[in-house]
């Protein structure tokens, strides 16, 4: 008599989802040590460098950057002094960061949906190709003169021109992204009795969402970065304008932590807006 003996299939317990999460987690901590190394090794570089140079004129070390920014971060007699109705660091670099984030928001929007309406309608691909691909290349100094002659010198020519540079920006990666959509997707929704609409907002939207949230981040970054160059060249408030006094009075200390606070802001800008990203495309 034979007998036969059959492997009882071994089902996923709980344990094995709860081990998985120590590893998780130890992968995203070693990936903060790192970042944080990077971080300390730099900032003790800087230091070293600092005490070899031994000049504050030229390079001043950390702890004088640091405590030069705090001691003006709420307000600043000397700028004060200079007419500056708002010396202090932290409105400034609030009103820096929240103009560039209201055009980042109005020009990506509309530059995501002119990109997607371009891969299928001829005639929006025709108007807005030449728009995505000259000014594209064009850097924010070159038509800064320009916008501030059609705009005027006040806030609307910096959320007009941000907004434009968050347009071509995004507009270029969802034109990409839309053109790359395999065709194959479309055929099977219209054989399932979708209408080209319903295909646009069911099929493609949904499909070419994460590339289009990827070039949100980059456009944001840029937003930022073209908002402050451009209070370089004249503005009543911002960092830009802190950061060109303190270049007119030679303090290279205040330069220096100007500068590191908005790359610092623009960081946990681009973190906020990647968890935002992770949530949104879950499904994936």
């Amino acid at each position: 008599m034979t007998t036969t003996l059959r492997a009882k299939p071994v089902a996923a317990t709980p344990a094995s989802g709860a081990a998985a999460r120590p590893r998780r987690w130890l992968s995203i901590g070693g990936a903060i040590g790192w970042r944080l190394l990077g971080v300390v090794v730099f900032v003790v570089a800087w230091h070293v460098i600092a005490l070899n140079v031994d000049s504050r004129a030229i390079l001043p070390g950390p702890l004088t950057v640091l405590t030069d920014f705090t001691d003006s971060f709420f307000d600043d007699p000397g700028l004060r002094y200079l007419g500056v109705r708002s010396p202090g660091v932290a409105i400034n670099l609030a009103w820096t960061v929240g103009l560039a984030v209201l055009a980042w928001a109005i020009g990506s929007t509309l530059g995501a949906a002119v990109g997607l309406l371009s891969s299928r309608m001829q005639w929006v691909r025709n108007v807005s190709e030449p728009l995505f691909f000259v000014f594209g290349a064009v850097p924010a100094l070159v038509l800064a003169p320009f916008f501030l002659v059609w705009f005027g010198q006040g806030h609307l020519n910096k959320v007009v021109l941000v907004g434009f540079y968050c347009f071509v920006s995004v507009g270029l990666v969802a034109q990409s992204a839309a053109a790359a959509f395999p065709r194959t997707s479309e055929e099977y929704a219209a054989t399932q009795g979708l209408d080209s609409r319903a295909r646009f907002l069911h099929v493609i939207v949904p499909g070419t969402l994460p590339s289009v949230l990827s070039g949100l981040r980059i456009a944001l970054a840029t937003g930022i970065a073209v908002q402050a160059t451009v209070e370089l060249l004249g503005s009543q408030i911002g960092i830009g304008r802190l950061i060109t006094l303190r270049a007119g009075q030679g303090d290279v200390s205040g330069v220096l932590g100007l500068s590191i606070a908005l790359g610092i802001v623009a960081i946990v800008a681009d973190l906020i807006l990647r968890q935002c990203i992770r949530f949104l495309t879950r499904w994936q």
